[in-house]
């Protein structure tokens, strides 16, 4: 079974750095790279389409072309808690470590949920349907699930996995078998973006 995990379109809040709100919106932007990546996308037959319930990530699988979707919570976005909403910024020039405070045996300063869980979200995810009769299925969520989904299949854990770009409508590709996961291609972009490819913000 591939697993084809897709990023939300760029967001406001990604363009103002701030940790964002489930209301925010596609920018006009992060539209275009819906429609970038769902031209690209069209072309693959899915079994299956799941999604996060949060507004963004349903925007950009429709506006990809993709109305017919079932949505799970194990695909929301990382938990930020008391760091929902504020600017980025802000709280680095306070806490430059803020990142940290994800990681297991860090004092949970804001109240977040751990990266760990996030792992074990996307595991009951993978898990849920590791014995369907998939051959390829298209997910849509956030920046963290598809970090989170990296470290299972490559066992990397900690704060290198902060440095990993995972870039708005980016396509990445994982094997499922049994519950063995495999990276097949990571952080893909449709070829007339990669001139202006970066990771812009922490959702």
């Amino acid at each position: 079974m591939l697993l084809y995990f897709v990023r939300h379109g760029e967001t406001y809040n990604n363009v103002e750095a701030v940790f964002p709100l489930d209301d925010t919106e596609l920018t006009e932007n992060g539209k275009r790279e819906a429609i970038q990546t769902g031209k690209y996308l069209k072309d693959i037959e899915f079994d299956s389409v799941f999604s996060s319930p949060i507004s963004r990530v349903q925007n950009t699988l429709k506006i990809m072309g993709f109305e017919e979707y079932t949505t799970t919570a194990l695909l929301r976005d990382v938990g930020t808690g008391d760091l929902t909403g504020k600017k980025m910024a802000d709280v680095t020039a306070i806490d430059p470590e803020w990142y940290a405070t994800f990681q297991d045996g860090v004092e949970n300063r804001y109240h977040v949920e751990k990266f760990s869980s996030v792992k074990r979200r996307m595991q009951e995810f993978t898990s849920s349907i590791s014995d369907r009769d998939y051959r390829r299925v298209l997910i849509g969520t956030h920046l963290e699930p598809i970090r989170a989904m990296f470290s299972i299949a490559t066992t990397t854990e900690g704060m290198p996995l902060t440095k990993l770009e995972i870039g708005n409508c980016s396509i990445s590709v994982f094997s499922l078998h049994g519950n063995t996961v495999e990276l097949k291609g990571f952080n893909w972009y449709p070829l007339e973006r990669y001139r202006d490819s970066k990771n812009k913000s922490f959702n």
